[in-house]
C-alpha cells in the first residue's frame, strides 16, 4: 500500500521565510535610502537659506566732478602752485613810453596776472606757452607774442623762460587777444608745469 506523501504548509518552508527576509530587506533598505536623500535634500536647503546672499559688488562710477578754483586762490600740481592775482580786459595796452606805440585790437586783450610757485626739490622753468585760456565751447586761445604787444608790455614781468628756483615764486602778466564778445565767466586758464603738459591746472576766471 502506497504511501501518501504529506505537504508541509507553505510558512513551512524554508525558502518562503528567505524570500520574505529578503523582501523586507529590501523594503527596509529603500525606505533609508529615501529618507537619506529627503534629509539630504532637508540639509541643502538649510544650507543654502542660512548662507548669506552674494550682494552685487556696487560700481564705482569715475567722478567727472572737477573742484573749481577762481580768481585769487592757488590751483596745486605737482607741488607747483599757479595763482590768478588779477584780471584786466581792455581794447588798448598803452607803453607808457611816447616813443614806443600803443598795442590795440578789434577785440580786446585779456591780461592776467598770475604767480608761480615752486615747491618742488629741483628748479622749474615757467614760459608764456605753457598758459593757454579755454572756453566751454572747447574754443583755446594761446597767449598773444605780437612785436607790439610785447614792446607795450616791457616795463612788465613776464613767463618768457623765466626759472624758478626750490621755495620762491614768479609773478608775471599773460595777454591773450581775444573776440570784443567773450565772456569771461564762462572761460577758464589753463597752467601747466611743462612743455609736454601732463601737469595742469584749470582755473575758472569767472568774477
Amino acid at each position: 500500500m502506497r504511501r501518501e506523501k504529506i505537504k508541509k504548509p507553505i510558512y513551512k518552508k524554508w525558502w518562503v521565510w528567505l524570500l520574505a527576509i529578503v523582501i523586507i530587506g529590501a523594503a527596509l533598505g529603500g525606505g533609508e535610502d529615501e529618507q537619506t536623500v529627503a534629509d539630504g535634500g532637508n540639509e541643502v536647503a538649510q544650507e543654502a537659506a542660512d548662507t548669506p546672499e552674494e550682494q552685487p559688488e556696487e560700481l564705482i562710477e569715475p567722478s567727472d566732478e572737477v573742484v573749481e578754483v577762481g580768481i585769487g586762490v592757488p590751483a596745486m600740481i605737482a607741488d607747483v602752485s599757479f595763482t590768478v592775482n588779477s584780471l584786466e580786459e581792455t581794447k588798448e595796452i598803452s607803453s607808457g613810453n611816447e616813443f614806443i606805440e600803443n598795442a590795440t585790437t578789434e577785440g580786446k586783450y585779456v591780461i592776467l596776472e598770475i604767480t608761480v610757485k615752486n615747491d618742488k626739490k629741483e628748479a622749474l622753468t615757467i614760459n608764456s606757452s605753457y598758459f593757454s585760456l579755454e572756453t566751454v565751447d572747447g574754443v583755446v586761445y594761446e597767449p598773444n607774442t605780437d612785436g607790439k604787444v610785447m614792446m607795450a608790455m616791457m616795463d612788465e614781468d613776464d613767463f618768457f623762460l623765466q626759472q624758478v628756483n626750490p621755495g620762491l615764486s614768479k609773478t608775471g602778466k599773460v595777454v591773450f587777444e581775444v573776440g570784443e564778445d567773450l565772456d569771461l565767466n564762462t572761460a577758464i586758464l589753463k597752467g601747466q608745469t611743462g612743455f609736454w603738459g601732463t601737469e595742469s591746472v584749470e582755473i575758472s576766471l569767472k568774477q
